[in-house]
Parts: C-alpha cells; sequence; structure tokens
C-alpha cells in the first residue's frame, strides 16, 4: 500500500522498522497494567515504549522489528523499574517557602498565619519562576515524571515544562466575591488563562481554590468555562474542619431539603446559617463537581461525601503529611476511601507544608495510616503503587490515548523511574515483600528518571 500522506491507521498495524532502541531491563518491572515482570525489559525507541515483557520475550520481538544496522543499546538496572510517578497534587513555585513547612503548628489558622508573611516577601523578590523550577527538579529527582501543579503567580507557570514533565498547569483562582467575579474576576481568569497558553504547558487547567475562599458565582462559572475550553478543574476540598458536615448518613437528596432551595451567596454563609451541609455536598449542588474535576485532601469526607465523589467520578489526592503540618484536624479516612472504592491518587502539597517534594514518603505515611485504621487487605501495597502511578494518571485525565503515562505497555510515554531496593523475586512471597519494601522504604532511593524516553536524570544508574 502506498499513499501520498500519512495514513495513521495504516502505519498503526504497520509500524516501520525501528532505526534506535534503548532496552532496561531489570529484575523486576512493575508495569502496572499488567502483571510484574521478572527478568524484565522495556524497549523504548523515540518517546515511545514499543515493548515489555520478559528481557527473552523483548529480545526476540525486538529481531522482527529492527532495520537493518539499527542502533540498539542495553541499560540493566538491578533494582526496580516502574513508571514514572505522579504527583497529584503539588505547589511548586513555594518550593523556597520551606521554613514553613519547618513549622510548629496549633491550627490550620496558625499555618496560616505562618504562610502569609513568608509568601508576601517573596511576591517581592519575584523569585517564583526559580522556585518552581527548583521544585520540578526536585520531583524528577525523586522519580516523579508528572504533576498536578497549581499556579498562584504568573512566573511560576512553566515549572513542569522547564523539566519536560507531563501534567497539568493548574492556574488557583481564589478571593472573589460573587459581586466582583462578573465584573472582573473572569476578565482577570481570561487574561492569565490567554498567557499560559503561550508558555509551551503541558496541559492548561483551572483551579477553583477552596469553599472558604470563594463565593458561589465562581464555583458555577468556573467548571463550564474550564469545559468550553477542555481543561481540567482542580480543588482543594473537604481539607479544614469547617468543610465537614453535621447530618446523618441518608442520600443527599434527602438530606439536602432543609437547604437546596435556597440561594446561598457562599458555603460560608450557608455554614453560618447553621445548616448541616458538609463543603463536598454544597459544591455538589452547584454543579462543580464531574469525572473531570479532582480534589486535594478529602480529610473531612463523611461516607455521603464519599459516596458523592464516587458516583460523580471524582478522584481524590490525599496529601497525609501536609495534613499533619497544617493541622486540618484528622488524618483522612483511608480505610473507607479504599474499601468502599473511590478512585485515589497521591500528593506532596508543597514545602510550605511538607519535609519534602517525594510522593513515596507519602505513600509510606499512607501504608501506615491504612494499618492504623483497620484496613486488613494484603491487596494494600498494590493499591499504592496504583494511586503513585495510573490513578495519578486517571485523575488528570492522562491515562488512556496515545500520550497515556503512569504505566508501562506497548505505545505508552516511555516515563520510567529506577529504584535502588533490594529485589526477591524467587518466590511469591519474596516478589511481595519487594513491593511492600518498595512502598514502605523506597522514598529517597530513585537513581534515574526517564521522561518521554529521554534520561533526564541519572544519579550512576546507568
Amino acid at each position: 500500500m502506498t499513499t501520498d500522506s500519512f495514513d495513521q491507521l495504516y502505519a498503526a498495524a504497520h509500524p516501520a522498522p525501528l532505526n534506535e532502541v534503548t532496552l532496561y531491563s531489570a529484575p523486576l518491572i512493575i508495569p502496572v497494567t499488567g502483571p510484574v515482570l521478572l527478568d524484565g525489559a522495556v524497549a523504548v525507541s523515540g518517546s515511545r515504549v514499543v515493548h515489555a515483557g520478559t528481557r527473552r520475550w523483548v529480545l526476540e520481538a525486538l529481531k522482527q522489528d529492527m532495520a537493518a544496522g539499527a542502533r540498539f543499546e542495553e541499560r540493566h538496572w538491578h533494582g526496580v523499574i516502574m513508571p514514572g510517578l505522579i504527583d497529584a497534587h503539588t505547589h511548586l513555585q513555594y518550593t523556597n517557602m520551606a521554613e514553613v513547612g519547618r513549622g510548629d503548628y496549633d491550627s490550620f489558622q496558625a499555618w496560616e498565619r505562618a504562610f502569609d508573611p513568608v509568601y508576601e516577601r517573596l511576591c517581592e523578590t519575584g523569585s517564583w519562576k526559580d522556585s518552581a523550577e527548583e521544585g520540578a527538579r526536585m520531583l524528577v529527582r525523586h522519580g516523579t515524571t508528572a504533576a498536578a501543579d497549581i499556579v498562584t503567580d504568573p512566573e511560576a507557570v512553566g515549572a513542569l515544562a522547564s523539566q519536560g514533565m507531563h501534567g497539568v498547569a493548574y492556574w488557583e483562582v481564589m478571593n472573589w466575591r460573587n459581586s466582583d467575579w462578573k465584573t472582573e474576576g473572569i476578565a482577570e481568569l481570561v487574561t492569565h488563562l490567554g498567557r499560559m497558553r503561550q508558555e509551551g504547558l503541558p496541559s492548561i487547567g483551572i483551579s477553583p481554590h477552596a469553599p472558604y475562599t470563594l463565593e458561589t458565582a465562581p464555583f458555577v462559572d468556573l467548571p463550564d468555562i474550564a469545559r468550553q475550553l477542555d481543561m481540567r478543574l482542580h480543588i482543594h476540598l473537604a481539607e479544614t474542619p469547617m468543610e465537614a458536615g453535621r447530618r446523618d448518613t441518608i442520600l443527599s437528596t434527602y438530606s439536602a431539603a432543609e437547604w437546596r432551595d435556597e440561594n446561598w451567596t457562599s458555603y460560608q454563609e450557608l455554614k453560618e446559617a447553621g445548616k448541616g451541609a458538609s463543603a463536598i455536598q454544597f459544591l455538589d449542588q452547584l454543579g462543580s463537581l464531574g469525572p473531570d474535576v479532582h480534589i486535594a485532601h478529602g480529610v473531612w469526607a463523611d461516607k455521603e461525601d464519599r459516596r458523592i465523589l464516587r458516583q460523580r467520578g471524582v478522584g481524590v489526592a490525599l496529601c497525609p503529611r501536609s495534613n499533619r503540618i497544617t493541622v486540618t484536624g484528622r488524618d483522612a479516612p483511608i480505610r473507607e476511601y479504599l474499601e468502599e472504592g473511590n478512585l485515589l491518587a497521591v500528593g506532596t502539597d508543597s514545602l510550605s507544608s511538607s519535609p519534602s517534594l517525594d510522593v513515596l514518603e507519602d505513600v509510606a505515611m499512607l501504608y501506615d495510616l491504612a494499618r492504623e485504621q483497620g484496613y486488613a487487605g494484603d491487596d494494600l501495597t498494590h493499591r499504592l503503587i496504583r494511586m503513585m502511578t495510573i490513578g495519578g494518571a486517571e485523575v488528570l485525565g492522562m491515562h488512556v490515548g496515545a500520550g497515556r503515562i503512569g504505566q508501562i505497555n506497548a505505545g505508552a510515554t516511555a516515563d520510567l523511574a529506577f529504584f535502588d531496593v533490594p529485589v526477591y523475586v524467587a518466590t511469591p512471597r519474596g516478589i511481595e515483600d519487594t513491593l511492600e519494601t518498595l512502598v514502605r522504604h523506597g522514598a529517597g532511593t530513585n537513581r534515574a528518571t526517564v521522561i518521554s524516553g529521554r534520561v533526564v536524570y541519572n544519579d550512576g544508574a546507568f
């Protein structure tokens, strides 16, 4: 068959011979979308994975796929290879605010009071670009290849792009009242989104900050604006005690009757009126939730809130270390989220509220919290591995399609992380122990990071 123009269907079924292949091999590879591979290999050409399987099988397959005289290089790693990690909630521009994260606070409001003067001081120095890009470099060193990065100041918008990372840069919208949102807020939003589009960012989204910093009108308008522009949304939600509901756990179809028919100017007004709705239930009534939305924290989500999130297709980025430092008042209900089947991912938040930007530090804490809360399933390590890979991709809308991330399979984007943990594969128990070691003690052990087929970090791995 010959054509004068590129035929995508023909190319997919009849791939051209490969001219250059890098083979990454290891005693244990975690594809996430398939069983773990023992003595496995991942063949990468350009920015894509072309094969993943046992090393023996991949080598045989490549004999059929490679052009005569093609370049072939094998890079063997003695530990674990897995998809690049995905940080589903971070503020990279706050990297230079680590002094706030090192503080000791007795309430969320006390943390806010410590945050504000440092933020104002750094606004005067104009250093957000450098701070954000340093945060992105930290993520890459820890094996993270994609993130949901919330951007508050324009100088910080290019952090992900500076390292060639994937993910979404979410423009944060906060501190708007109904009265000035229509006259000033929307115009300001359009200006910032227009500038972000010119920056060559991997993807752009909108982040309505939280129910306690925005009144009702922005929460009604922003989902519509984002969806018309094919953008995703990300909200801080159920993070603070004031967002918790005070009601029984029957369905919101019935329990919302006492407040749902009034036009509230804000969630704050509803709470001051003594109504028991949670912030999640309030935003649900406004139509602000949906499968293109994921929330951060979800600490104060009760049974009914969690049902709403599941039914609307809303994922939750859990940030357990940040919740302790900012004193959210409790840990997220990890056991219930897992047992009830909510879509989960992991976020580091920022150095203003967390000791590091290593996703595996939060994963280790989630493991301990789940066990402390009574989760007894023997699948916990597998659930956590999913959360920090394809779970993060799913809440970003990047888990399917030609550019999919968070997984290792033929055609997926070649994002890989190389962890230096002991590997025991002689028995099934040894394999499970290796996975548990990765989840509980893998923080700080990444030795190389590949993004879109390029080695962007190498600490002596090859």
